[in-house]
């Protein structure tokens, strides 16, 4: 009996446990892991004994194969901070943003793996939306360039907005919640910035815009929409300056996918904290941007004097990540040829290259552009033309006055959910507990708008 018992077991079955580790250990990701664990008993035996360190390895290996280990690990370690002060996210800086830590190893829990797989596809699936929207929009400038041929996007574009989805991860896990003091925090926050180059702010600046226009008309649905916001006057949030919109980033990315795909008021109702009002943070990513300064620079310097990323970082610092391409760094000196080094992030007179993602490209994708062959601005381009204009949104013309009062009135007679003008069949009149009230402060400034 027994040489026809081992007749029938299989030569995968025959091999030391250690070995089957080994094999399990070499799979590209999570999902061919799991088709492995499930396609045997014996193998599902195997992974059972190591499964956490497996799942590490594994997950590790997809990191490595888009060059994100160091940025995604960050993101986890910057989750993790409590209360954080300005001398321990200082440290954090040290430790993960100074000097990209290649290096960097860690064990992770089973849920650890899955909360990190979560987040990287949510990355993954961001940085499809993003070269998707902002290819077309660089597609529509040149439609009138017949030599101009659509590329996709190349590996290094795709993981260069992958490390920069994660950058801001880490920003937004670092600052979620923090009893610093209103300066300090400013200060700390620039710190943040200040360990990245200049063209590296200004893909941090590209993707918060992209990131804007993605959970935007989530928040306008529930601004026009939903009673308890009405009774409180929240207005729509047209531009990425809205201390609204810029308090929802901390939620986090994949919370913001969520919002962005959400398709009906009942979600959007679940996702905002079953109803709640985001919180009206006066110190956020784009102030951080636009008020981010410089210290210790020459200031007679502009950045033309800078003949490629090696001589910035000979002259000034390293940038965080070496790119192989200098596709960012042209694009970036090509946009502020003549600016100061102060004067070279997220300025009003490039503001519409953001919406390109300009500092996301290659070079030679840039070469194929005739508006990168000219100055920018061009002849006759007026930045301030662009600036918003005071009510966007019609706010003043007196619907949203009416839609505020009506939806107060039902406020006050207990009335919540979904309102419209001449619908009122959604609404509930027997609610549960209201969302948290804010504190006066937001009260009042929530009630003047």
């Amino acid at each position: 009996m027994e040489p026809y018992s081992i007749a029938r077991t299989s030569h995968l079955e025959r091999l030391p446990p250690e070995l089957i580790h080994a094999i399990l250990c070499q799979l590209s990701g999570l999902p061919t892991l799991r088709c492995a664990i499930l396609s045997c008993r014996f193998i599902l035996n195997s992974f059972t004994g190591s499964s956490s360190s497996i799942a590490t390895r594994v997950f590790l290996n997809e990191l490595d194969s888009c060059d994100v280990r160091p940025e995604a690990i960050a993101a986890l370690l910057a989750s993790r901070l409590v209360n954080p002060t300005q001398s321990s996210a200082h440290d954090f800086f040290q430790a993960h943003l100074q000097r990209r830590n290649v290096e960097v190893g860690i064990r992770l829990t089973l849920d650890e793996v899955a909360d990190l797989s979560r987040l990287h596809s949510t990355v993954s699936r961001l940085v499809k939306v993003f070269t998707d929207t902002r290819l077309q929009k660089l597609i529509a400038i040149m439609k009138d360039d017949h030599t101009f041929q659509p590329q996709e996007p190349s590996t290094l574009e795709r993981y260069r907005i992958m490390r920069t989805l994660y950058i801001l991860e880490i920003f937004f896990n670092v600052f979620r919640q923090t009893s610093m003091p209103d300066p300090e925090l400013g200060q700390c926050m620039n710190d943040f910035l200040l360990n990245f180059a200049p063209w590296e702010i200004e893909q941090i600046a590209c993707v918060q815009e992209f990131l804007f226009f993605q959970v935007s008309p989530g928040f306008n649905e529930m601004t026009a929409h939903d009673v308890y916001w009405g009774a409180f006057r929240v207005r729509p949030a047209p531009w990425p300056n809205d201390p609204y919109v810029q308090s929802l980033f901390f939620k986090g990315l994949v919370s913001l996918e969520s919002i962005a795909k959400a398709k009906t008021y009942d979600r959007l109702y679940e996702l905002f904290d079953y109803g709640r009002i985001p919180d009206h943070r006066s110190r956020n990513l784009y102030k951080s941007l636009i008020g981010f300064t410089y210290k210790g620079y020459d200031e007679r310097a502009t950045v033309s004097d800078y003949e490629n990323s090696r001589d910035y970082a000979l002259r000034v610092k390293s940038p965080y990540f070496e790119e192989p391409d200098d596709g960012p760094f042209s694009a970036w000196k090509w946009a502020y040829w003549s600016a100061s080094l102060r004067r070279s992030v997220y300025q009003w007179g490039q503001a519409k290259l953001c919406k390109w993602g300009y500092v996301m490209w290659d070079r030679a994708r840039l070469d194929t552009l005739s508006i990168f062959r000219d100055t920018w601005p061009p002849p006759g381009f007026n930045p301030y033309r662009r600036c918003p204009p005071d009510d966007p949104w019609g706010v003043a013309d007196g619907t949203w006055e009416s839609s505020w009062e009506e939806r107060s009135r039902i406020y006050k007679k207990q009335g919540r959910g979904w309102w419209n003008f001449g619908d009122e069949s959604k609404i509930v009149w027997a609610p549960p507990k209201d969302p948290p009230e804010k504190d006066s402060h937001f009260t009042d400034v929530a009630r003047r708008g």
